[in-house]
């Protein structure tokens, strides 16, 4: 397990802050070497460019999806899925970290204790 909390300070649109956070994490995930990644994000229409075998994006978020594309060659397994607001309260925990700092914070084995307890909620069905 690997989380990060990575503050976007010049993001002002919240679809393209959520597609910044997906991409932020599938780089994080290649400098360590993890080979199998599952991303989830509450975002469905960014879920479904990121699963889409549709070359041609024309939207806001075509340069971030591109980027993201590339980066899929690094892994064997790379999942992207959507997950309610409900399920991704972990998410939530590390967006505010992430707000509370000028700086990334990353964390491997372990997160903090906020965003572990958000991660068993996130569990419950």
């Amino acid at each position: 397990m690997a989380a990060c909390a990575y503050p976007h300070l010049s993001v002002a649109d919240p679809f393209i802050a959520e597609a910044k956070a997906c991409e932020t994490v599938v780089s994080f995930a290649i400098d360590p070497g993890f080979r199998q990644i599952q991303v989830e994000g509450d975002s469905l229409s960014i879920i479904k460019k990121l699963n889409s075998t549709r070359i041609a994006d024309k939207s806001i978020l075509s340069p971030i999806v591109k980027d993201m594309v590339t980066m899929k060659d690094s892994f064997e397994i790379i999942n992207f899925s959507y997950v309610g607001r409900q399920g991704n309260e972990a998410a939530h925990e590390l967006t505010r970290l992430a707000g509370q700092s000028v700086l990334p914070q990353y964390w491997f084995g372990t997160a903090p204790t906020v965003v572990e307890q958000a991660v068993q909620r996130d569990l419950v069905p």
